[in-house]
């Protein structure tokens, strides 16, 4: 089932759930150009004779999982942006989607204002939307690399050169783990410094970038990502 919108961005959604799916053409109809797939095998199939501009897998469904369906088709569709979209929290589930190179990794439930803004950012990096070297952007967040200023909103936040050093990182490669080591090595290059040093300075950026500061997680003996 889908609907069509003229010059839309094009949206597939795979969920088992037949009322799953009823509620996200519901939440996103008005949005996007939508294809709803209740049976995960029908993807494959789709994407080798129409064109979509992002998938939305859902993680937990039979016969095959949202990780083994994405595996069955990620290297012949190189380019094609993909979310995970699950009730699954648990860290060892996003580390697994994130290394397979997926795209983002929600965790229901999710506003549709979050959602909507997620997809269109997927979707616009994969396009290579974002021109401006000086000005990383994302829904309510820009940082302004020249002046190494934030912004969140209307509030305009100065870093320090060590947090700018870190959001910059973390910005420039959403969902990609940087371990202590990598962030302590680019922060202060050949200098011997404890980890501890880190997490002070990660402690204050996240205080200055509320509620931004919210994708900046901390995956457990890995490192820490910008999951957005």
């Amino acid at each position: 089932m889908h609907a069509t919108k003229e010059d839309s961005l094009h949206v597939t959604i795979v969920d088992d759930v037949y009322n799953n799916l009823l509620s996200y053409k519901e939440l996103l109809d008005g949005e996007f150009e939508l294809e709803l797939i209740q049976n995960p095998l029908e993807l494959l199939g789709f994407l080798n004779s129409a064109k979509t501009d992002l998938v939305i897998l859902d993680l937990h469904m039979p016969n095959v999982n949202g990780f083994e369906l994405y595996a069955k088709f990620k290297d012949t569709h190189p380019g094609l942006p993909v979310i995970f979209l699950t009730g699954d929290p648990s860290e060892e589930a996003v580390v697994e989607g994130l290394n397979l190179g997926a795209e983002d990794f929600i965790v229901k439930p999710v506003s549709l204002k979050e959602l909507v803004a997620r997809i269109r950012n997927k979707i616009a990096n994969k396009k290579g939307k974002k021109k401006d070297t000086n000005v990383i952007k994302y829904p309510e967040f820009s940082l302004h690399t020249e002046i190494q200023m934030a912004e969140i909103g209307e509030k305009k936040i100065q870093l320090t050169p060590i947090e700018f050093k870190i959001i910059h990182l973390l910005a420039r490669n959403p969902n990609k783990i940087f371990s202590r080591e990598y962030i302590t090595n680019l922060v202060w290059p050949n200098v011997h410094v404890q980890n501890q040093n880190i997490d002070t300075h990660l402690s204050n950026l996240r205080k200055k970038l509320r509620p931004f500061s919210q994708y900046i997680k901390t995956i457990k003996s890995r490192g820490y990502i910008l999951r957005v």
